[in-house]
């Protein structure tokens, strides 16, 4: 069965110089726009599709329409980019740790100086 399309109007734009963006989107089972979407998963990271609506909603029911935007990565593309992910996942990590470390010792601080003025 052939999806049916409609074409891209009104839609805010937010793409990259370079960036391919899509001239039209395609009707989901029950006649909405899919929506553009990017799958974070190790198998595709990155990689754009098409999705209903309300595709991996537990409360509302899906029609499950689901349809590729960007072609599938090469394996070493793949492979660079679950690091990219892996790395930056680590340093926000991290950055969290020191923020809270900060806010500790800032309040250690406070409570000193408080302190100090009884």
């Amino acid at each position: 069965m052939e999806a049916k399309w409609r074409r891209a109007t009104s839609r805010i734009s937010n793409w990259h110089e370079g960036m391919e963006e899509p001239s039209a989107f395609p009707l989901c089972g029950r006649g909405f726009s899919a929506q553009l979407r990017t799958s974070w998963s190790n198998d595709n990271p990155g990689r754009r599709f098409f999705g209903c609506k309300n595709h991996g909603s537990l409360v509302h029911h899906a029609c499950r329409y689901f349809s590729w935007f960007d072609p599938p990565m090469t394996p070493r593309a793949r492979v660079v980019m679950v690091g990219l992910l892996k790395k930056t996942k680590t340093n926000e990590v991290q950055r969290r740790k020191e923020r809270l470390c900060w806010v500790f010792i800032l309040a250690l601080c406070v409570v000193m100086i408080w302190f100090s003025k009884l």
